[in-house]
This record gives C-alpha cells, sequence and structure tokens, in this order.
C-alpha cells in the first residue's frame, strides 16, 4: 500500500541521516519508529478530542514522503492514529525527537516488526466489542471462539 506523509523539512534530514548511518532505507527507518512508537503506548485513548496536526509551517518547511507500507504496517498506522488521536505525520515527528537517537546507537531494531494482525468483534450481552491484535497471541483460538 503506497500513502504520503507531509513531514518537516529538517526531520527528514534527521530521518535521512540516520538511515544511512543505519544501512537501511528511509521507509524502513519510519516503519521502526512508528512501531517503537506503538509498543510504548501507556495511555493511548484521548475520547471526546480531536486529532492533532502538526504547527502550521510555510510550505516550504514540508516535504511530502512518499511511502510504501505492508498491509499491517499501514492498518497499525491507522489504529495508532485513533488510539493517540494524533496525525501519522505528527507520530512520525514525536517518534523521531524520541527514539531516533535510540536507533542510530542501535538499540532498537527491527524487534519491533509484529507480523501479523487481526481485528475479532465479540459481543458481550448488546455491547459490541473490538479487539485489534497486532502480532500472534498464543491461543489464538480461544479468542476466536
Amino acid at each position: 500500500m503506497e500513502t504520503t506523509l507531509n513531514v518537516q523539512i529538517d526531520i527528514l534530514t534527521k530521518i535521512t541521516r540516520a538511515a544511512q548511518k543505519r544501512g537501511i532505507s528511509r521507509s524502513d527507518l519510519i516503519i521502526l519508529l512508528i512501531k517503537k512508537t506503538m509498543d510504548s503506548i501507556s495511555d493511548p485513548v484521548r475520547i471526546g478530542t480531536m486529532v492533532k496536526y502538526q504547527k502550521r509551517m510555510k510550505p516550504d518547511d514540508w516535504h511530502t514522503f512518499h511511502i510504501r507500507l505492508q498491509m499491517d504496517d499501514y492498518e497499525y498506522l491507522l489504529d495508532l492514529r485513533k488510539l493517540l488521536k494524533m496525525s501519522v505525520s505528527l507520530i512520525l515527528a514525536y517518534a523521531v525527537e524520541k527514539y531516533l537517537d535510540e536507533i542510530i546507537k542501535g538499540n532498537i531494531t527491527d524487534n519491533y516488526q509484529h507480523k501479523n494482525y487481526l481485528v475479532i468483534k465479540e459481543l458481550i450481552g448488546n455491547i459490541i466489542c473490538w479487539k485489534f491484535i497486532w502480532g500472534l497471541p498464543p491461543n489464538l483460538e480461544k479468542l476466536l471462539n
């Protein structure tokens, strides 16, 4: 799947340098950053708040970055946007500030690669519950019953 991110030029420069140091593509680095953010969520739901976007800046301060994603990764981005109530571009800017140095030092690898994605609907009486599962849980059969 393909999508675009609006990235501030200074953030894209940091991403480019870090990707070169790690010997990976910018797209792969962006996925690592966002998945690290996913793994670090502690208080995700902000019910009743609007999605936050990056501060407005001059058009010359932005770059539209085209990124190709696996289907799972795209779904993670959509879920993360909903959970954090932040645009994906703002999540990326946050991840660069919080985790980029750690990635450059080699402390974060592709251990954050969630390879499976499930959405399960559960009815509890007349209440509809949705489970979004990033990864492959043990005892999957129990979840599907």
